[in-house]
């Protein structure tokens, strides 16, 4: 058993700060590894991308993001295509491939940081020609060295379970799944207990994420009318339930020091919660190998009070 918690719970906040970056904020590490995975993607010899993920809010915010960061890093040009301008996919082939000669356009494709990637809008409203062109884009054209990322959030289902193109090793999936209740439940805590974080909520409610607590307003960090020092308590109790509901189940991504503690049940939840007087009680033998990391995870949260004072 490790000796205290107070680091770790330190390390859970200073995990959602490092994830807020210059071209957006990623939801969860995982998030953040797969767009890194799509940009080196993009980067490589068989540079050709779909985004996929739970609702069409979520890939459409990891979309714009890895558009972002493309378009901040500068190294990338973005060559838009949108169907419902009716230019043609082809026209941008030719403007791009028209003096290149064919046995490099057939050639094996290498791996090339600054080349112009195509990024596909409104895909709801390709037709099959389009189709036809991305298709040759991924497959005949190697030696183009035209990069593509393409959504798949408003695309027909039947389409992309039939499509060659979903299931050629040449092309990269990114999918972006839901953050887990319990990575809600941490953002919501850090998020409310942190004015610089206020964005942060902004986004979750934006995505239609939003966790909501029992007894928490779902704007502010404390209830209207509430104390001063309330809204501190506020945060410290969301942190601290969050922080034990996460041992318990399911771990979310960068917070694996907290992996392989165990967690008591909702009752020593409330046996473990601190005295007026700042002090810990337990619940005597129901605690039994669960009451050290209990008092010390109630340590984390008492020092998260005093050190806010007054949030």
């Amino acid at each position: 058993m490790r000796k205290t918690s107070l680091r770790e719970t330190s390390n859970l906040i200073k995990n959602v700060q490092g994830r807020v970056r210059s071209e957006g904020f990623y939801l969860t590490h995982r998030h953040e590894k797969s767009v890194g995975r799509l940009i080196q993607r993009l980067h490589s010899a068989t540079p050709f991308c779909f985004v996929h993920a739970d609702s069409v809010k979520l890939s459409d915010y990891y979309m714009n993001l890895v558009v972002k960061r493309i378009e901040q890093v500068g190294e990338n040009a973005v060559l838009r295509f949108n169907p419902l301008r009716k230019d043609k996919l082809t026209e941008i082939l030719n403007k791009e491939l028209g003096d290149l000669p064919l046995e490099q356009a057939l050639a094996q494709g290498r791996a090339d940081k600054t080349r112009k990637i195509i990024v596909i809008e409104n895909e709801d409203e390709l037709i099959s020609e389009d189709w036809q062109d991305i298709e040759l884009i991924c497959t005949a054209l190697p030696g183009g060295n035209l990069g593509l990322l393409c959504n798949t959030a408003r695309l027909d289902s039947t389409l992309i379970s039939s499509n060659r193109l979903m299931k050629d090793k040449r092309v990269f999936h990114a999918y972006f799944n839901h953050p887990s209740q319990n990575e809600l439940k941490l953002l919501s805590a850090v998020a409310r207990g942190r004015p610089e974080y206020k964005g942060v909520l902004q986004t979750l409610k934006d995505l239609d994420l939003r966790y909501s607590t029992e007894g928490a307003s779902g704007e502010d960090a404390a209830p209207a009318g509430s104390k001063p020092g309330e809204g501190a308590q506020l945060f410290d109790e969301l942190l601290r339930h969050a922080a034990q509901e996460m041992a318990a189940g399911e771990e979310p991504d960068g917070a694996a020091a907290l992996g392989s503690a165990s967690a008591s049940d909702s009752r020593s939840d409330r046996a473990s919660a601190p005295h007026a007087s700042g002090e810990p009680r337990t619940a005597g033998n129901t605690l039994k190998i669960f009451g050290l990391f209990v008092v010390v995870l109630a340590a984390a949260a008492a020092y998260l009070f005093y050190s806010q004072g007054g949030l």
